[in-house]
């Protein structure tokens, strides 16, 4: 009996500490404090935007409110637009804070841009939607100037979001820079007046220079007090454009699909020639399009394909009249006009877009057979190049 209840007594002192640490574990306060879901922002930079710091070689230092994390996307480098670019960066992270300094070294008598982009977050990932400009001198004055402008993204018919524009100033070769916000519009306030180079690059892989391929564009201005510029970007190609594709558009027409987007010339019939194979034979074109022209001869075409089918509906007297079957139409709504577009992509409109594609109008349908298609076109950098391509149109299939 004894060794019983000395068996429940332990039992029951184990379901009481068990009771303990469950109501300690339930009005315990959780570690860390109430969730924290803001930013950070910049509680003081050094040296101060705005300042003279003549002799100045310390490292700039951005300071947050609360400590950062130094795993940004592609590294807090990334995050970093220093003006003038220099042969090298240091970028340093200090915990709640970021150092910046340019190698081999300051140099006096310069105005110096630091941007901070949009993305520096703290250790709970919560990110800084907007960036940080400080601006100041090692010597002489800070100007009070203003060069903006638009990018576009010409190419492939958009504005040119965070594109990377470059102010070279000349002939000291000083290189401003900033990005292109989201609408491709661009500014850089306070560098030194003089005669620059602008360039615009499309960075698709954010690496903060112009790599081969890339569309870009480039512009002289002089800056006094202020400046604007379009910057219409492109890629420059030093070979011409060839044929990628030949495919059948209906019966009387071919697309003609080339490597590269095509000069906003006019083609003529000269351009293009198709021969018979196998024996080579000449065949006559009628018309050669470049992409804008054959969709406005195909609107036309169409609208007339659809007058004439309303016409002949109107003077079939011989179908059924159901208009007192049918219940009265409702009203119609009017049409709502399309909304007028604005800024960047209102600008956009003010050149043809680019395309990659002739069409090449013939006198008649073409027989099924074996086709070479030559074709000499000219790209957007007035590079020209000739080329051929097998055209097959295939037998229409057998209805017996």
């Amino acid at each position: 009996m004894a060794r019983a209840a000395g068996h429940a007594g332990r039992q029951a002192a184990r379901l009481g500490l068990l009771i303990a640490l469950t109501a300690c574990a339930v009005i315990e306060d959780p570690p860390g404090g109430p969730p924290d879901f803001a930013a950070p922002f910049v509680a003081s930079v050094r040296p101060d935007s705005g300042s003279i710091v003549p002799g100045f070689n310390e490292a700039a230092r951005i300071e947050f409110n609360e400590v950062i994390t130094e795993q940004a996307r592609g590294g807090l480098e990334a995050l970093v637009l220093f003006s003038p670019r220099p042969e090298a960066l240091e970028v340093a992270w200090k915990r709640d804070a970021i150092e910046v300094k340019p190698k081999p070294g300051w140099i006096d008598g310069v105005v110096y841009r630091i941007v901070l982009l949009p993305g520096v977050a703290d250790l709970r990932n919560n990110r800084m939607e907007e960036g940080v400009t400080v601006v100041f001198t090692t010597g002489g004055e800070i100007p009070t100037t203003r060069l903006s402008g638009t990018v576009l993204n010409w190419e492939e018919g958009q504005v040119g979001q965070g594109a990377l524009v470059e102010a070279i100033l000349l002939p000291d070769s000083l290189a401003y820079v900033t990005r292109a916000d989201s609408v491709g519009e661009f500014e850089l306030a306070q560098i030194p007046r003089g005669e620059y180079l602008v360039l615009a690059t499309i960075d698709r892989n954010t690496n903060q220079k112009r790599d081969a391929r890339e569309a870009f564009d480039s512009v002289s201005i002089s800056l006094d007090s202020t400046a604007s510029q379009i910057l219409w970007a492109f890629a420059k190609d030093t070979t011409g454009p060839r044929l990628r594709d030949v495919v059948q558009a209906d019966s009387q027409t071919i697309r003609l699909e080339f490597t590269q987007k095509l000069a906003l010339a006019v083609p003529t019939s000269s351009s293009v020639t198709v021969w018979e194979l196998p024996d080579t034979v000449p065949v006559p074109i009628d018309t050669v399009w470049n992409e804008t022209a054959y969709e406005s001869v195909r609107a036309a075409e169409q609208a007339a394909r659809d007058s004439a089918a309303a016409a002949a509906a109107a003077a079939d007297t011989t179908a059924p009249d159901t208009a007192a079957a049918r219940p009265p139409a409702p009203p119609a709504r009017p049409p709502q006009e399309p909304a007028e577009p604005t800024g960047s992509a209102a600008i956009l409109l003010q050149r043809p877009a680019l395309s990659s594609a002739w069409y090449i109008r013939m006198p008649g349908p073409m027989p099924p057979g074996r086709y070479l298609v030559g074709a000499t076109a000219e790209n957007l950098s007035g590079v020209l190049a000739e080329s051929q391509r097998l055209f097959i149109v295939e037998a229409p299939p057998d209805s017996t």
